[in-house]
């Protein structure tokens, strides 16, 4: 068990240099990490050879599949996925009904 100093990040509470950086390295990251919660762009769009999906939703080299779904969002925006996910499954409904 590594312990920290909470007042004092970079101070272990162990005299062993070994333990005191490996304390310090794990306070940091826990510290200093996060998620954005909205993960996008496991299957990204655009124009591009890297791109999963093309401009019209089709998941590249597959027939008859498509994705409606935050994955398709190359970056991750600066608000929440809501509403662009909507938008997208808009999107994606008029291309399936319009052809």
């Amino acid at each position: 068990m590594i312990i920290v100093d909470q007042n004092d990040l970079g101070t272990a509470l162990t005299s062993h240099p070994d333990v005191a950086k490996v304390a310090f390295n794990a306070a940091f990251v826990r510290r200093s990490c996060s998620s954005y919660l909205h993960p996008v762009g496991t299957c990204a769009m655009g124009p591009g050879r890297e791109a999963v999906v093309d401009a019209e939703l089709r998941v590249r080299g597959t027939l008859g599949l498509r994705v409606a779904d935050a994955s398709v969002m190359p970056t991750i925006p600066s608000a929440n996925t809501n509403a662009p996910s909507i938008m997208i499954g808009e999107f994606a409904s008029r291309l399936l009904v319009v052809g």
